[in-house]
């Protein structure tokens, strides 16, 4: 039995209330892992409890109660189908007849799983950068070395797609159908905004450009409400929002770097960020390093280019150590 497998079995039998305390810990284990999930699990649930009133009706008609049934799963084009009737008469006893149901039932659920999983589209974003436009004719940019899965046509309740990596979203307004995001920490709502989640490090992030954004941190269940202007960061040990001071966070979108009066090591850190490299301080500069503050723009240019200014203004050196570059003073 695989992992799937495995999990729907603990589904089903929690759903019947079989399911030892052991059993149900390991499941919501596994609720917890992600959101999407929970969405599984929901999905289930709503079905399991349509075929309730089966089992307090004895004299139901097997042939409508399977139809019913088979019309709340989305079923592959191509799957025998076992008909109630040819298994009914096998089970004499009422909790027999329901471990039948149970059976035609997780053999459904199976099929929706695997159903669900073939829905899921994804796109990885390998040698540059990726716009994609969404069922929904929702736009996301996917950053270089990021990834995204979405379902080919979004369910009706809500609009979700998984993110692993850095991702802007400019999503359609949709008061009836909420657009969710999530990560391997956070879940994203929201009605139609346009944002940034990146999700690439330790520390994940969401900035907020237009609209409103709900960010729940999916292992602690905290929620803050972002705005214009404001962002979350969500690390092992803490959730907190604050003001977003610049633009380059989106640097790798646009092309363009701002630095007014910044301190060089932030100037430096959205460097490294913006060209994929590592930019330090040699160790004798970086106690005063906060004390040196640069005003200057870059728009697309070579990082060769952008060293060079920065040396000018600063008045350091540039070398390369490793995979690093080094600024220090002679």
């Amino acid at each position: 039995m695989n992992q799937k497998e495995h999990i729907l079995n603990l589904i089903a039998k929690e759903l019947q209330g079989l399911a030892t305390p052991q059993e149900v810990e390991e499941l919501q284990q596994w609720l917890q892992s992600d959101a999407a999930c929970r969405q599984e699990y929901e999905d289930m649930q709503r079905i399991w409890e349509k075929s309730g009133p089966l089992l307090a009706n004895p004299g139901f008609r097997a042939d409508l109660a399977w139809r019913k049934l088979d019309e709340k799963i989305a079923r592959p084009a191509v799957r025998e189908k076992i008909p109630f009737h040819a298994i009914i008469p096998l089970f004499a006893s009422r909790s027999k007849l329901a471990a039948a149901i149970l059976i035609l039932v997780c053999i459904s659920l199976g099929g929706y799983w695997w159903y669900r999983q073939a829905q899921w589209q994804t796109v990885a974003a390998t040698d540059k950068n990726a716009i994609i436009t969404l069922p929904d004719h929702s736009v996301v940019t996917v950053r270089k070395g990021s990834s995204i899965k979405y379902l080919k046509v979004f369910d009706k309740e809500e609009r979700r797609v998984k993110l692993s990596g850095e991702a802007f979203f400019t999503v359609q307004h949709n008061e009836h159908q909420p657009f969710l995001v999530t990560t391997g920490h956070a879940e994203i709502k929201v009605l139609g905004t346009s944002f940034l989640v990146n999700a690439t490090r330790p520390r994940e992030e969401v900035v907020v450009v237009s609209g409103k954004v709900d960010v729940t941190d999916i292992k602690k269940h905290q929620q803050v409400m972002l705005t214009k202007g404001q962002r979350a960061i969500l690390t092992n040990e803490q959730f907190f929002q604050e003001p977003v001071a610049d633009s380059n966070y989106i640097a790798w979108k646009t092309g363009k770097l701002s630095f007014n009066n910044t301190t060089l090591p932030k100037a430096l850190q959205d460097l490294a960020d913006y060209y994929g490299i590592a930019i330090e301080l040699a160790p004798g500069l970086s106690p005063g390093a906060e004390t040196i503050h640069i005003t200057v723009a870059f728009n697309n240019q070579p990082i060769e280019q952008v060293l060079e200014e920065i040396s000018l203004i600063t008045g350091l050196q540039t070398k390369k150590e490793n995979d690093k570059i080094v600024f220090y003073r002679n």
